[in-house]
Protein backbone atom coordinates (compact mmCIF):
# COMPACT_ATOMS: atom_id res chain seq x y z
CA UNK A 1 0.00 0.00 0.00
CA UNK A 2 0.97 3.31 -0.79
CA UNK A 3 2.12 5.42 2.15
CA UNK A 4 0.72 8.53 0.81
CA UNK A 5 -2.43 6.98 0.34
CA UNK A 6 -2.96 5.77 3.65
CA UNK A 7 -1.62 9.17 5.15
CA UNK A 8 -4.48 11.08 3.21
CA UNK A 9 -7.03 8.06 3.83
CA UNK A 10 -6.18 8.61 7.60
CA UNK A 11 -6.31 12.15 7.09
CA UNK A 12 -10.01 12.03 5.93
CA UNK A 13 -11.55 9.49 7.87
CA UNK A 14 -10.09 11.48 10.94
CA UNK A 15 -11.72 14.94 9.81
CA UNK A 16 -14.82 12.88 8.77
CA UNK A 17 -15.40 11.80 12.22
CA UNK A 18 -14.66 14.75 13.44
CA UNK A 19 -17.01 17.06 11.40
CA UNK A 20 -19.71 13.52 12.46
CA UNK A 21 -18.64 13.90 16.24
CA UNK A 22 -19.41 18.29 16.37
CA UNK A 23 -22.35 17.68 14.15
CA UNK A 24 -24.10 15.06 16.78
CA UNK A 25 -22.92 16.54 19.70
CA UNK A 26 -26.00 17.71 22.07
CA UNK A 27 -23.58 21.05 23.28
CA UNK A 28 -24.26 24.01 20.97
CA UNK A 29 -21.08 25.47 19.13
CA UNK A 30 -20.07 27.80 21.70
CA UNK A 31 -19.93 25.23 24.17
CA UNK A 32 -17.93 22.92 21.89
CA UNK A 33 -15.87 25.51 20.74
CA UNK A 34 -15.00 26.37 24.45
CA UNK A 35 -14.49 23.06 25.79
CA UNK A 36 -12.48 22.40 22.66
CA UNK A 37 -10.12 25.88 23.76
CA UNK A 38 -10.25 24.00 27.71
CA UNK A 39 -9.00 20.98 26.37
CA UNK A 40 -6.55 22.27 23.78
CA UNK A 41 -5.06 24.50 26.98
CA UNK A 42 -5.13 21.57 28.97
CA UNK A 43 -2.99 19.47 26.46
CA UNK A 44 -0.68 21.91 25.81
CA UNK A 45 -0.19 22.11 29.51
CA UNK A 46 0.51 18.72 29.86
CA UNK A 47 2.75 18.44 26.40
CA UNK A 48 4.65 21.59 28.25
CA UNK A 49 5.25 19.99 31.30
CA UNK A 50 6.28 16.54 29.53
CA UNK A 51 8.88 18.41 27.52
CA UNK A 52 10.21 19.71 31.19
CA UNK A 53 10.26 16.37 32.53
CA UNK A 54 11.98 14.86 29.79
CA UNK A 55 14.32 17.74 29.38
CA UNK A 56 15.49 17.09 33.35
CA UNK A 57 15.75 13.40 32.35
CA UNK A 58 17.83 13.82 29.20
CA UNK A 59 20.01 16.24 31.56
CA UNK A 60 20.04 13.95 34.35
CA UNK A 61 21.31 10.83 32.16
CA UNK A 62 24.19 13.49 30.23
CA UNK A 63 25.21 14.47 33.96
CA UNK A 64 25.56 10.78 34.98
CA UNK A 65 27.46 10.02 31.45
CA UNK A 66 29.91 12.79 32.34
CA UNK A 67 30.20 11.41 35.93
CA UNK A 68 31.27 8.28 34.92
CA UNK A 69 33.35 9.22 32.30
CA UNK A 70 35.31 10.92 34.98
CA UNK A 71 34.64 8.38 37.89
CA UNK A 72 35.52 5.68 36.00
CA UNK A 73 38.90 6.11 34.63
CA UNK A 74 39.95 7.16 38.51
CA UNK A 75 38.37 4.11 40.39
CA UNK A 76 40.00 1.31 37.68
CA UNK A 77 43.30 3.16 38.98
CA UNK A 78 42.37 2.83 42.57
CA UNK A 79 41.24 -0.88 42.17
CA UNK A 80 44.75 -1.73 40.50
CA UNK A 81 46.97 0.08 42.79
CA UNK A 82 45.12 -1.99 45.17
CA UNK A 83 45.50 -4.94 43.37
CA UNK A 84 49.33 -4.13 43.30
CA UNK A 85 49.27 -3.29 47.05
CA UNK A 86 47.82 -6.76 48.11
CA UNK A 87 50.10 -8.73 45.61
CA UNK A 88 53.04 -7.02 46.63
CA UNK A 89 51.78 -7.47 50.88
CA UNK A 90 50.67 -10.87 49.95
CA UNK A 91 54.09 -12.07 48.20
CA UNK A 92 55.82 -12.98 51.61
CA UNK A 93 53.41 -14.98 52.83
CA UNK A 94 52.47 -16.83 49.57
CA UNK A 95 56.40 -17.87 49.28
CA UNK A 96 56.53 -18.89 52.96
CA UNK A 97 53.27 -20.99 53.09
CA UNK A 98 55.01 -22.26 49.65
CA UNK A 99 58.17 -23.16 52.13
CA UNK A 100 55.76 -24.69 54.51
CA UNK A 101 53.96 -27.03 52.01
CA UNK A 102 57.22 -28.16 50.78
CA UNK A 103 58.79 -29.01 54.05
CA UNK A 104 55.52 -31.24 54.90
CA UNK A 105 55.58 -32.76 51.51
CA UNK A 106 59.35 -34.11 52.03
CA UNK A 107 58.76 -34.87 55.67
CA UNK A 108 55.53 -36.97 54.08
CA UNK A 109 57.92 -38.63 51.92
CA UNK A 110 60.25 -39.19 54.70
CA UNK A 111 57.83 -40.82 56.86
CA UNK A 112 56.86 -42.86 53.75
CA UNK A 113 60.31 -43.91 53.38
CA UNK A 114 60.61 -45.07 56.73
CA UNK A 115 58.34 -47.35 57.41
CA UNK A 116 58.57 -50.79 56.20
CA UNK A 117 56.55 -51.65 53.21
CA UNK A 118 53.68 -54.14 53.75
CA UNK A 119 53.75 -57.37 51.73
CA UNK A 120 51.21 -59.31 50.03
CA UNK A 121 51.38 -61.98 53.09
CA UNK A 122 51.23 -59.01 55.21
CA UNK A 123 48.38 -57.17 54.07
CA UNK A 124 45.84 -59.98 53.98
Amino acid sequence: MDKSRFVWGLLTGATTAAAAILLTAPKSGPEVRSQLRATSTTVKFEMSDLKTQFQEVKNSIQHLITTAKEVTPEAMQGMKESVDTWQRETAPIQAKIKQDLEAIQKSMDEIQQALPKKTDSQAG
